[in-house]
């Protein structure tokens, strides 16, 4: 049975894309109030740009969504509304566990790795600078790996993709975990 992605993501997505056109909606809103002045078309555009940037906004959020879908499939990790939290954390079994150490340790996107009883480490999901921070304990009763990954201000305040690297980069470790 395949699980169904969480459709609250969609509605958050296309939210915080108008979100980030906000500003240049403003802007043009502005601009043709100076130009046009106080008239009822002028008012009758303003009114307008608010759904016309919400239209627009519409497929840049199904892109973002669809990219998130990709990205999760195959992991076992849940696609919910939570993608966008600045933290994630996920728990991998056992078997996943052994191998994730050594999976870090030798990763091109890891680096910083600080390899002891909890395993601290930077990766970089996106082909920039920007990084995110990453903790692994080890739960030597269960065997189990408990990863925690916090992303930076510097990249939950971007649009698209960047604002959920967080999940990105524990998408991308589930893999290389799980080859």
């Amino acid at each position: 049975m395949v699980k169904v992605p969480d459709r609250r993501l969609l509605w958050k997505l296309w939210t915080a894309t108008m979100a980030d056109f906000l500003p240049l909606m403003i802007t043009l809103s502005m601009l043709d109030a100076a130009d046009d002045g106080l008239s009822w078309s002028a008012v009758a555009d303003v009114s307008l740009e608010p759904a016309i940037c919400a239209f627009i906004c519409f497929p840049v959020a199904l892109y973002l969504y669809g990219a998130l879908v990709r990205r999760a499939r195959g992991t076992g990790i849940p696609l919910t509304a939570e993608v966008l939290a600045a933290t994630q954390r996920h728990t991998f079994p056992p078997d996943r566990a052994a191998r994730l150490r050594a999976d870090l340790c030798t990763s091109e996107r890891a680096w910083d790795v600080l390899n002891g009883e909890e395993l601290h480490f930077r990766w970089r999901p996106f082909r920039g600078r920007r990084s995110v921070r990453g903790t692994v304990t080890f739960d030597d009763s269960s065997g189990e790996a408990h990863m925690e990954i916090h992303t930076d201000g510097n990249l939950t305040s971007g649009s698209g993709l960047r604002r959920t690297s967080a999940f990105v980069a524990l998408c991308q470790i589930a893999r290389l975990v799980s080859r």
